[in-house]
């Protein structure tokens, strides 16, 4: 049959190929506008650049920063896979490199409100001197960010948002609910005034999903029962308040995001952007890939924390089913807080994701160009 050769481009390739082609079009946009995108707060505890600890939410603000559904309007940083200034410090880095120089980032509380995270926080310290540093070696120091934090608190920065863009801003609680909290506390009014919570944390009941155990190779089951408390638990106080606070919450739980990987061949698609934001993606990302399948044997890296952006652009990626929150049993130390039944303080939770649809996505859209709104705005007073 006679005629040119059709074109064949990468996947990567072909995702850059189409944003030209709408930067062309669109005369500025360098990706395909939303007509109303949704505001949103990150608190995140940013731990990238660390050895042996998770990027993903690094990966979720990245997700954010190319987005057009969506209109970060700033972050807000806590402890957890880190320590609060050092996921400040992450952020700050990020921005900086993206060229979004003007979304402030708030640090938050480096302690949770009465228990002694210090056991969990050297735990992890411990880990990143370790031997397992050795999937990072030959990487530069992480260069010192030019860009400051905010003047404000977390929770002031928080309260200070929603009251600026009453019941039109969603707080993404990446980590734990400590600034939120305390922005409820210092604020009570404030709850009203807020659109939703989206939350990464929560295990399904059992009946739900009996086969899911969370077990670590690199951890022992000791320490997870003694030492380690992520997002929901490291701050159980914490999240009493805002599970009382009647917010609309929607929990992407630990049975659908440990569903979900970045793989190798995704931090390839990271490289082909060719832009100093995307080269600090694969550089630092990379090794906690290769960690996840040396250590883990998993197949790529958990992409917990982009799961729960992921939901806000397009609420298919997750079935979600109504539920409720036992807080008594959650501040008691129960594992079985989430409950598949009616009761007081009721949630969202995510009981399915769509695996495939969800990771095709992820890979495609980290290797977009970010928003160029994020390069010239100013933070709306």
């Amino acid at each position: 049959m006679g005629g040119s050769p059709a074109l064949y481009l990468e996947p990567c390739t072909l995702n850059l190929f189409v944003q030209y082609v709408w930067y062309y079009v669109t005369g500025g946009y360098s990706v395909m506008p939303a007509d109303h995108p949704a505001n949103i707060i990150l608190d995140i505890d940013n731990a990238l650049t660390i050895p042996a600890q998770d990027t993903d939410d690094a990966m979720a603000l990245a997700l954010a920063l190319v987005s057009p559904e969506l209109e970060l309007v700033g972050c807000t940083t806590c402890a957890g896979n880190c320590r609060t200034f050092q996921s400040t410090e992450n952020s700050l880095r990020m921005l900086e490199y993206a060229g979004a120089r003007n979304i402030p980032v708030a640090g938050g509380r480096e302690a949770a409100f009465i228990r002694n995270r210090e056991p969990h926080l050297q735990y992890l310290e411990k880990k990143t001197a370790g031997r397992e540093k050795k999937y990072w070696r030959g990487l530069p120091a992480p260069t010192v960010p030019e860009l400051l934090p905010s003047s404000m608190k977390a929770h002031e920065f928080i309260i200070h948002a929603i009251r600026r863009h009453p019941r039109q801003v969603t707080i993404v609680c990446l980590g734990s609910f400590t600034n939120l909290a305390l922005a409820l506390l210092v604020d009570p009014n404030l709850a009203d005034q807020v659109k939703a919570v989206i939350h990464m944390g929560g295990v399904l009941a059992k009946d739900l999903d009996p086969d899911f155990i969370w077990q670590t190779p690199d951890i022992p089951d000791e320490i997870w029962r003694t030492t380690l408390r992520f997002n929901t638990t490291f701050d159980p106080e914490a999240s009493a308040v805002v599970f009382r606070s009647n917010i609309p919450i929607t929990l992407i739980t630990a049975n659908v995001t440990t569903r979900v990987f970045q793989y190798r061949r995704d931090m390839e698609c990271l490289l082909e952007a060719e832009t100093r934001f995307h080269d600090h993606l694969y550089r630092w990302g990379a090794p906690w890939v290769e960690w996840s399948v040396g250590e883990r044997k998993l197949p790529g890296a958990h992409m917990h924390d982009p799961l729960a952006v992921g939901t806000l652009i397009d609420p298919g990626f997750c079935r979600l089913e109504k539920m409720s929150v036992d807080v008594k049993g959650l501040v008691g130390g129960r594992s079985d807080w989430l409950q598949n039944k009616t009761g007081e303080h009721t949630v969202r939770a995510a009981v399915d994701v769509d695996v495939a649809r969800f990771e095709s996505f992820l890979a495609e859209r980290l290797a977009w160009s970010v928003l160029e709104k994020y390069r010239y705005k100013a933070f709306r007073k």
